[in-house]
C-alpha cells in the first residue's frame, strides 16, 4: 500500500506534532509501506508551516519509506517579481517528485499557480489540489478547474477535500459546499450518479483523485451501493491516502478500503498501481 496524502510536524495548535517516528510506526501498524509526505506553505486552512526543506530534512533518512513533495505559495515576492523555476528545480534536485498540497486561498486558475502549473507539467510532476470554499477556489460545477485540467493536458491533477468530494453526486447542496462565512462541509446522503466527479474522471485522462481526509471517506459512506461500484469503475483514476495530520488520528479510509467489495485488482490499482504510475521519478 502507498499512501499518496501525508504530513510531518507541528500542523494544528491543539494536537502534538506528528514526528517521522510516529507516521512509520503508524504505517506499519496498517500495512503501509510507502508514504507521499507533503509541506505546508499556504497561510489558509492550519494553524502552522511546514516547509519542503523541512520535509526533506526529517525524511532524508527513510527515502525507501517517505516520499517528499514540494509546495511554494504563489503570493510570494512582488507582483510579476516572482519566478517559481529555480525553486522548484531546486526541491526536484534535492528529491521532491510532486507540488502539494495546494492550500492557497486563490482562485482556481489564478494566473500565479498557472505558473507554478506550467513548470510541473514541464518536469512531469504530479500536483495534489485541496478544493473548499476558500482553498483553490472555483464554482459549482467545478467549470475553474476543468477550464485547467484543458489548459494543461500533460499535467497531472489529483484532486481532494470537500468541494471536490461534494461534486461526487449529482444532485448537489451547494449551501454546504459554499456557505456564508464558512468552510465547506461535507454532504450526506445517497449519491445519485451522474455528478462532476465522475464526469471529470471519466473525461480527462489527466485528472485523479486521492480519497484521504474525512472528505473523500464520507464521499464513500454515505452511499455504500454507490461507492464499491464507483471505485470498481475509476479504480485507474484513484488513489488511497490518509491525509494523516495527527497522533492517533482515526483514519476510517483504511479499513473502509480494506473491506471493500471491489476486484482484488480494483483495490491494487487504489493502493498501489496508479501511485507508482504518477510517482514514476521516485519509483524509476
Amino acid at each position: 500500500m502507498i499512501d499518496f496524502h501525508t504530513h510531518v510536524g507541528r500542523i494544528v495548535h491543539k494536537y502534538p506534532p506528528l514526528k517521522v517516528s510516529t507516521l512509520l510506526r503508524r504505517m506499519d501498524r496498517l500495512g503501509i509501506e510507502q508514504s507521499v509526505v507533503m509541506p505546508i506553505e499556504n497561510p489558509e486552512e492550519t494553524d502552522y508551516y511546514v516547509t519542503t526543506d523541512e520535509v526533506l530534512r526529517v525524511t532524508r533518512r527513510h527515502t525507501d519509506r517517505l516520499i517528499p513533495f514540494c509546495n511554494i505559495d504563489p503570493r510570494r515576492n512582488s507582483p510579476g517579481n516572482f519566478d517559481p523555476r529555480p525553486i522548484i528545480e531546486e526541491y526536484v534536485a534535492r528529491g521532491c517528485v510532486g507540488f502539494g498540497e495546494g492550500l492557497a486561498g486563490v482562485q482556481m486558475g489564478d494566473s500565479r499557480m498557472k505558473q507554478i502549473f506550467a513548470i510541473c507539467e514541464e518536469m512531469e510532476l504530479p500536483v495534489v489540489l485541496h478544493f473548499d470554499s476558500y482553498i483553490n477556489i472555483d464554482e459549482p460545477g467545478l467549470p475553474r478547474f476543468e477550464r485547467l485540467v484543458k489548459e494543461f493536458p500533460k499535467l497531472n491533477f489529483v484532486a481532494h477535500a470537500m468541494c471536490w468530494w461534494g461534486e461526487i453526486s449529482k444532485k448537489v447542496d451547494y449551501s454546504i459546499l459554499y456557505p456564508e462565512n464558512s468552510f465547506a462541509g461535507y454532504p450526506s446522503g445517497s449519491v445519485e450518479p451522474g455528478g462532476r466527479v465522475e464526469y471529470l474522471l471519466e473525461k480527462y485522462p489527466n485528472v485523479y483523485a486521492d480519497l484521504s481526509a474525512n472528505s473523500g471517506y464520507n464521499a464513500l459512506a454515505r452511499d455504500i451501493d454507490f461507492s464499491y461500484k464507483f471505485l470498481e469503475k475509476f479504480s485507474h483514476k484513484l488513489l488511497f491516502a490518509t491525509d494523516y495530520l495527527y497522533p492517533r488520528q482515526p483514519l476510517p479510509i483504511v479499513d473502509f478500503l480494506k473491506n471493500a467489495e471491489i476486484s482484488s485488482e480494483a483495490l491494487k490499482r487504489i493502493t498501489e498501481t496508479n501511485a507508482k504510475k504518477l510517482l514514476h521519478r521516485y519509483f524509476n
